[in-house]
């Protein structure tokens, strides 16, 4: 009788071992099926600008509203997208930081400076720049330059 409660228990425990096994190797294949799946929705994050250091280089997105037609009647409250919103605006004025001799030095300022809430993207090749921000208006841009100074960055106004 001892036996067969000893035997019970022993069988009882197994199958509870056997369960937490086939459910642990279930999930696992499924977290490497699925991992392999959407692994370039996990590695990629297509709207982060800052580029790691083995990724080719991509040239920035550039983005291009249509162009509206002007309403007809301009006593309207409503103003066309087109002024506040230019189709293409031109940039004069690049705020940069750097240069850098080497490229992890520039992607760790990158990273601080994103972290921060800048938008930034790194140069191709060496030295390496951290670009931070690009104006068509030279005020923003000296705005921003004196702002990255007074946090002890070495920023520069590019103009093109």
């Amino acid at each position: 009788m001892e036996t067969k409660k000893s035997l019970k228990a022993f069988t009882s425990i197994l199958t509870k071992v056997a369960g937490l096994v086939f459910f642990a190797f279930l999930a696992i294949s499924l977290g490497v099926i699925f991992g392999t799946l959407f692994k370039d929705w996990v590695s990629e994050d297509p709207l982060s600008p800052v580029q790691g250091v083995n990724e080719p280089y991509k040239e920035p997105l550039t983005i291009k509203l249509p162009e509206q037609e002007a309403p007809e009647d301009t006593s309207s409250a409503y103003f066309s997208a087109d002024e506040y919103f230019p189709s293409e605006t031109p940039v004069k004025f690049k705020v940069q930081v750097g240069p850098f001799q080497v490229r992890e030095e520039a992607l760790q300022v990158a990273n601080t400076l994103q972290n921060e809430g800048y938008p930034v993207f790194v140069s191709k090749g060496l030295p390496c720049y951290v670009q931070v921000g690009a104006f068509s208006n030279p005020n923003n841009a000296n705005n921003l330059q004196n702002e990255l100074l007074s946090k002890g960055y070495s920023a520069y106004i590019k103009q093109e």
